[in-house]
């Protein structure tokens, strides 16, 4: 008796089945960042958005022990700088391995969803999930915003190899963007050595006021995003500053970074650019919501703010500038970053404390 040939659709659905939802190894670790979530036109479905990264304990072969003693060198610091507990834990997530090629499924509630793209030869994986708006398993609001958690599914419906949280924003309402260097944290990315110092070998120093201002504002209902220059290896330290220090809950936007990617150089030039796109991308996300931009005038957020002011004049309802001590902050360079937009959107000031009660324009 021949065998009856099952439909083509029928084969296809099965080879789909046979497919594991997700291939992470034993070994992979997974880092999931807060992320947003954004209505569709129907005002049905939350687009939900994904971003984590795949990586395993790496190897310190001869490649990256150069690239140590290079950045040792740039630090002016003795070898035995680089055995403190402090370092080891910040370089960490430098010297790891990047994982490409996984498949990535999240659970959200009780239901399960395959990203489309495997993760990225940086082991970064990015993906958009929709969720119908009564099935939205929402825990709690902060600020404007929804908080979900979701997870990333293991093998065989195993535990869940990591946990995060998207916010989800209404369609209108305030958004705050800040930086984080030299405006939430002492830095000095205007000086090299400064600047690879405080990021691997000392304890992040908050500047005083800059929790209380930005949770004033969350408390009026504005969401909070945090846009920096720094390498997502860096996420989790700051993550946990932020919140040992007071700083409300928020989605992060960071720069994607290897440590083979000439780690120096890299380091100290990729902070230059990407900052406005990412900004942009949130302004164009979100159309009718209005936003507080929150930097300081060590690098370039004077000019990145105004041109986004020119550009999206209605949505940019502030901009607030901490002045520190450089050269560059010249008359002149105000009246060019701020050609155009009105003069009472944008506040320069170097302490907190000199805004006063900063409230959200029309509360």
């Amino acid at each position: 008796m021949p065998l009856a040939l099952k439909p083509a659709g029928l084969l296809a659905r099965m080879s789909r089945r046979s497919v594991p939802l997700t291939n992470l190894a034993q070994d992979d670790r997974v880092a999931l960042f807060p992320s947003l979530g954004h209505l569709d036109r129907t005002g049905e479905n939350w687009h939900i958005h994904v971003h984590g990264e795949v990586f395993a304990r790496g190897h310190l072969g001869l490649g990256k022990r150069f690239l140590l003693k290079m950045l040792q060198r740039a630090m002016k610091v003795p070898p035995e700088a680089f055995q403190t507990e402090l370092f080891q834990r910040r370089i960490a997530r430098f010297v790891a391995s990047n994982v490409a090629g996984r498949r990535i499924a999240v659970r959200l509630g009780e239901q399960v969803h395959q990203l489309p793209k495997k993760s990225r030869a940086n082991g970064h994986f990015t993906g958009a999930v929709r969720l119908a708006v009564d099935k939205l398993p929402v825990e709690c609001w902060s600020g404007g915003a929804a908080r979900l958690s979701y997870e990333v599914c293991g093998q065989d419906s195993g535990p869940a190899v990591a946990t995060g949280q998207a916010f989800l924003l209404p369609v209108e309402g305030w958004s705050v963007i800040t930086d984080i260097d030299d405006t939430l944290k002492h830095t000095q990315v205007d000086c090299k050595e400064s600047l690879l110092v405080n990021t691997f070998l000392r304890e992040f120093q908050p500047i005083a006021g800059m929790a209380g201002l930005l949770a004033g504002w969350q408390g009026q209902g504005a969401a909070v995003h945090y846009v920096s220059s720094s390498p997502w290896q860096l996420y989790q330290h700051l993550a946990e500053h932020l919140r040992q220090e007071g700083f409300p809950e928020g989605s992060f936007h960071l720069r994607a970074f290897r440590l083979r990617d000439h780690l120096i150089r890299r380091l100290l030039l990729f902070r230059r650019s990407g900052k406005g796109a990412v900004i942009h991308g949130l302004l164009k996300t979100f159309p009718k919501r209005r936003f507080l931009l929150l930097g300081d005038s060590g690098e370039h957020d004077p000019e990145i703010y105004g041109a986004l002011a020119r550009k999206f004049p209605r949505q940019v309802g502030g901009i607030f500038i901490r002045q520190i001590d450089s050269p560059k902050n010249t008359p002149h360079r105000y009246q060019r970053a701020f050609r155009g937009v009105p003069y009472d959107k944008v506040r320069l000031f170097r302490e907190p404390g000199e805004l006063g009660e900063a409230v959200l324009p029309g509360s």
